[in-house]
This record gives structure tokens, sequence and C-alpha cells, in this order.
């Protein structure tokens, strides 16, 4: 061969007792009675391992060898300048590699940076925002009438009850055919439970079937102190009832449905009902109150 061979490679014509210019299909056939030598004696292929190793060796060797033929006679019309022209594209090569990176990089820069940008301006945007007065939720068959956001939602609340500065809706699509929880997808109420716990809103507003779904779930607060607050009758057809703990009715909802902040909320339904409501985790107890004080009057 006309190339210098390693200690290793010489070791590994040793090994196979090969000559070192046998040709790669020479080697191959010589391989191919190693293999089945092996398969006849039945071993594990444990006592072959040198060889095989030696055989590897030797044909990565060979492989080489062809592509550095094939490169020499690319590079042979250019005579004695082929050792520059070599070098010259080696570095052309590096430096091809070397501006993909760059470009990688100063993209990913660009991106990260203009991502990071955008986070800081949202965060100095909610800075500037009064806190948050109450966090509402409409759970059931509705949904927005501007699909992903909310803003025309919390400025409408906003209008309705002035003594908030700031609030903050989400609507939890609960869909049901025939206005009972017996419907309704599990899927939807897996969903809707994980919500409720994560988000725990202040208030929730609910349609029907939603209202029946969140009193089996014992979810409620009482709004007992209304009626006295608001002088309202015991068989006001606005009070929604339900059984508590100890087995007695008491005041869970109230239904606001035929209100003018109702009407005004904008909002798809599949049916024009809402029942507000205050999950049982809610601190903010008295200012929900308040509210619904003031949406019924």
């Amino acid at each position: 061969m006309d190339y210098n061979l390693d200690e290793n490679l010489k070791q590994a014509y040793k090994r196979l007792d090969l000559p070192e210019d046998i040709s790669k299909e020479e080697l191959n056939k010589r391989f191919d009675l190693l293999l089945k030598r092996q398969r006849s004696i039945g071993t594990d292929g444990t006592t072959y391992d040198d060889e095989f190793q030696a055989y590897k060796l030797i044909l990565d060797a060979l492989d080489q060898q062809e592509i550095q033929a094939e490169e020499d006679q690319r590079l042979a019309k250019w005579g004695r300048l082929s050792g520059i022209a070599r070098k010259f594209e080696n570095f052309l090569l590096l430096y091809k590699i070397h501006t993909i990176i760059t470009i990688v990089v100063l993209i990913v820069l660009v991106v990260g940076g203009n991502a990071l940008y955008k986070n800081w301006q949202e965060q100095k945007y909610l800075a500037s925002l009064p806190p948050v007065d109450a966090s509402i939720m409409f759970l059931g068959n509705y949904e927005s009438q501007d699909t992903g956001k909310m803003d025309d939602l919390n400025e409408m609340i906003v209008t309705h009850y002035p003594e908030w500065k700031r609030v903050e809706t989400s609507i939890v699509y609960l869909p049901s055919t025939d206005g009972t929880a017996n419907t309704m997808d599990m899927s939807y109420l897996q969903r809707a439970l994980a919500v409720l716990a994560s988000d725990r809103p202040d208030i929730i507003f609910m349609d029907e079937g939603a209202m029946d779904w969140i009193n089996q779930q014992d979810a409620l607060q009482s709004l007992e102190s209304i009626v006295s607050a608001k002088d309202l009758s015991e068989d006001d057809l606005r009070l929604i009832r339900s059984k508590n703990e100890n087995g007695q009715q008491e005041i869970v909802g109230l239904d606001i449905s035929d209100t003018s902040f109702a009407s005004d909320l904008p909002i798809n339904y599949a049916a024009p009902t809402f029942i507000a409501g205050i999950l049982t985790s809610n601190e903010k107890r008295d200012e929900a109150m308040e509210f619904f004080e003031h949406i019924i009057e």
C-alpha cells in the first residue's frame, strides 16, 4: 500500500495473517469465510471478537483509501497546486460550517431577544394596570363573541360595576345537550374540575347544566344573606337552592338571566341562563355579595 500504516492497522493485518496490499474484494471473501466458520462451530461470537475488530479496522482503512484516491483524482487537474487546492477547499468547508453556525446563533439571539423584549413590554404593561379586583369564570355552554380575547367582557363588567377598576374573566366550555349534568362529556368535566381547582375564581356564572354538576360537588357557598340584604321574598324564583350536608335546603345560586347585566354580556350561549355563585374556597365573599346585590337592583 502507498500510505503509512499506523501500529493498530499493522497489528490487524498481522492478526489475520493478511498481506498489506490485499484488495477490498479479497478481504470481503476472507470475512465471509470467518462468518461461515463461526456458524459451523456454533460459538457465541466472543471467540472471534478480535478477528472481527481487525477486519473492521482494515475495511475502514480501505474505504478511506478509496475516498482519498477519488479526491486525488479530482484535484489532479491542478497539478502541482493540488495540495494548495485541497487546503483551500478544506478552508471553504470550515468557513461554510462556521458561517452556518454563526447564522444559527444570530437567529437564536434575535428570536430570543425579541421574546424577552415582548415579555418585558408585557410585564411593564401589566405593572401599569390597577390590581385585579375580582376573577370571574363563566362555566357552561358559553363561548366568547371575540374568540380568544376577554377585553370586551372585562370592560363590560367594569362598566356595570364601577367600584371595580379591573377584573379578569375566563370561559370554561362545558356543554350539555339537555341542560343537565347527565349528558356532559367526561373529558370536559375533568378539564373543568382541573381549571376550577387551579384558578379558584372569586365569582362563577353557570348555566343550568353546570349548576347541576357543581351542586353535586358541594362546591358552592350559601347566599342566604342576600335575601335580607335586598329584601327578597323566600319564594323569589331567582333564588336557586340545594341541600347542604345537613340535608337542609339553602340558597347557593342567584339567577340573573333577566338582568341588564346578563343581556349586555358579549357571550354566545346555547340557552340564555346565567346563575351566579361563589365557590366554597373563595375568600372574597363579601365583595362578591356586594356585586350580586348591585346586579339584581
